[in-house]
């Protein structure tokens, strides 16, 4: 089953294109890496995908819904199956990271227990921590917990792991593997690190000018002789 199907997606401010056409499917299950130079688009394109902005033309389905033509109602269904962790992250500087899951636990109306929550991403010993307080990795693991607490069919990440030392974007990324094996959910982010991408991508969305340049596995890509996936992306960008 297909979660996303985008295509001849357009979008313009004003009289700069920036997307010019860009065509793009994500299958349930899949972690797909979207990558390209700053200002490319990717942060265009996911914002769309998670019905924040609007696009001036082409079509997208996200979970088999026409975000186009959908109702307000079925909208606010279809953004409570979505999950989006953004960088840099912002919440309640003046909420414990305990205070934070039991907030948004409300807003969601989830069954998910907390304390299970807490034990899944090793929160223990952060529990009566302020926010605000906390490491950039810690934010990003409490983010990452908090969007896992609305069961989200789709979860979108950006630049999930920046700034974070290996030990840290190692954790983060055994999370969200581990969430895409456990539920079967789509997993799709923007990063700048080709190894990780390398690493846990089943799929790589590399956008240039505007368009879908190659959308490919990372085996497909790796099997047309490139040594890695930095090697394929300066190669492309450099063009």
């Amino acid at each position: 089953m297909h979660i996303i199907e985008v295509q001849n997606l357009k979008k313009s401010y004003g009289d700069k294109e920036v997307l010019k056409g860009l065509d793009f499917q994500a299958a349930t299950g899949e972690i797909i890496g979207v990558i390209g130079k700053n200002g490319a688009g990717k942060s265009t394109f996911l914002e769309i995908l998670m019905t924040i902005k609007q696009f001036n033309a082409g079509s997208v389905l996200v979970l088999e819904e026409n975000i186009r033509t959908i109702s307000m109602q079925r909208l606010e269904e279809l953004r409570k199956q979505i999950a989006v962790v953004l960088q840099p992250t912002q919440f309640y500087r003046t909420l414990k990271v305990e205070e934070l899951l039991k907030l948004f636990k409300s807003y969601y109306r989830s069954s998910i227990d907390i304390e299970k929550i807490m034990g899944d991403f090793k929160l223990e010993p952060h529990r009566k921590k302020y926010f605000d307080k906390l490491s950039g990795g810690w934010k990003q693991i409490v983010s990452l917990a908090i969007a896992f607490l609305s069961e989200p069919k789709l979860l979108i990440l950006d630049e999930p792991t920046t700034g974070l030392d290996p030990h840290m974007r190692n954790m983060l990324w055994s999370y969200i593997t581990q969430y895409n094996e456990r539920t079967g959910g789509t997993v799709i982010l923007t990063t700048h690190n080709m190894d990780e991408v390398e690493l846990y991508c089943d799929k790589v969305l590399l956008i240039n000018n505007g368009t879908n340049d190659v959308f490919a596995t990372t085996d497909e890509i790796l099997a047309l002789g490139h040594r890695s996936i930095n090697d394929f992306y300066l190669q492309k960008v450099s063009i």
